[in-house]
């Protein structure tokens, strides 16, 4: 990638993660953005650093999934940039075995991981904040159940929530899975 398309890229990804308006994939990552401009930017040298980097709208996609607000001097030169992209791919080349791990940790009843009952918030999401499931498990669990919905409606008014929530929404188009055997997974660890 060059230095510009770099910019146009980080632009776009971090308006997927920062705005309710902008959907990379529905737009296809496509966003205004003239050389012109980027030509007069004092920070370009961090687009030129990042351009070096084998893997740079996947390592976009990592960083901005664990923090939304990354400036890009922060991806360009730092280590834990890096770290959060090799951890990234390391999820999901293991998305699989990762998935049926985290399941484990969740109990048998089905249902029950997904009950939001008075004041107190899910299973499932108290697993993820406790850091026992990764992101990934959650958004791909809320995604084959359809329970986004139903956890919208009963902690609408969660500031916690609100905030995951839009994380969710925003990540889970960017995670390639096989859902029909990740679905297969599920019935078989909860179909007991």
């Amino acid at each position: 990638m060059s230095p510009f398309e770099v910019y146009t890229d980080y632009l776009a990804v971090k308006r997927h993660f920062t705005t309710s308006s902008y959907d990379y994939i529905k737009y296809q990552g496509k966003i205004t953005a003239s050389v012109q401009s980027f030509e007069k930017r004092k920070d370009k040298l961090f687009f030129q650093k990042l351009a070096k980097h084998p893997d740079v709208h996947n390592f976009l996609i990592a960083n901005f999934a664990v923090n939304e607000k990354s400036w890009i001097k922060d991806l360009a030169y730092s280590e834990s940039a890096e770290k959060n992209y090799k951890e990234w791919v390391k999820k999901n080349q293991s998305l699989t075995y990762m998935f049926t791990q985290d399941l484990s940790k969740l109990g048998d009843d089905f249902n029950e991981i997904f009950a939001c009952k008075s004041n107190e918030h899910p299973l499932l999401l108290k697993k993820f904040l406790g850091g026992e499931i990764s992101l990934e498990t959650l958004c791909l669990l809320l995604y084959i159940s359809g329970a986004l919905n139903y956890w919208n409606k009963k902690m609408q008014y969660d500031l916690v929530w609100s905030k995951i929530k839009t994380k969710i929404e925003k990540y889970t188009p960017f995670i390639n899975a096989d859902l029909d055997k990740l679905k297969k997974i599920c019935l078989d660890k909860f179909d007991q």
